[in-house]
């Protein structure tokens, strides 16, 4: 997927659940932006790997793209250095940066789950993608799919946006299936650490 089509659709998929919990924030919403761009540092050529350059060539001549920074167990290196970070530099309200940067992450991984190149989830333990032809659905980067994705989930994060305005958002949800997200969600936050 393009950085457009990854911030769209991890904002789509990220800010109900962020209302649900009541974690509507500036810093919370640059959190889960950076998550879903981060796994692309493996590519010179994405907007993450152009904006650094030098981390970008190194990662992508030693790692390659869509290799382990395309993994389970980088998005896990990844909260628990950023929750380091957090509990010994950041204020207070910034408590949960560490668990939206993870989610942000996470989404883009499942996200370009549905790629026709698929990932390696468990690398360096499993070197074996999904093959495309397994799959009832795949998209193509740079191709109509990928746009089509990009408009729906542009639609719905417009509507969520307007919802969110309109303090209505957490209505997306019914009041039994909000209370157990929002029980999940604080549970799996304080489960890892926060």
């Amino acid at each position: 997927m393009q950085y457009r089509t990854h911030l769209t659709t991890s904002f789509a998929l990220g800010l109900p659940l962020m209302a649900a919990v009541g974690q509507v924030t500036v810093i919370n919403g640059l959190a889960l932006a950076c998550g879903s761009l981060l796994p692309d540092i493996d590519h010179p050529r994405s907007f993450i790997g152009k904006k650094s350059q030098v981390v970008s060539k190194v990662a992508s001549k030693t790692l390659g793209h869509r290799g382990a920074t395309h993994s389970l167990i980088v998005a896990i290196l990844v909260y628990l250095g950023t929750l380091w970070i957090a509990r010994h530099y950041l204020s207070p309200e910034a408590n949960f940066v560490p668990f939206w940067l993870f989610g942000g992450y996470l989404l883009h991984l499942s996200e370009d789950s549905f790629s026709k190149n698929s990932i390696h989830w468990f690398w360096p333990f499993s070197k074996v993608k999904r093959s495309s032809r397994k799959r009832l659905f795949y998209y193509r980067t740079g191709h109509v799919s990928e746009y089509l994705i990009l408009g729906f989930m542009l639609c719905l994060l417009l509507i969520e946006l307007d919802l969110l305005y309109l303090g209505k958002l957490q209505t997306l949800f019914s009041k039994g299936c909000l209370v157990y997200i929002k029980l999940f969600l604080v549970k799996l936050q304080t489960l890892m650490g926060l």
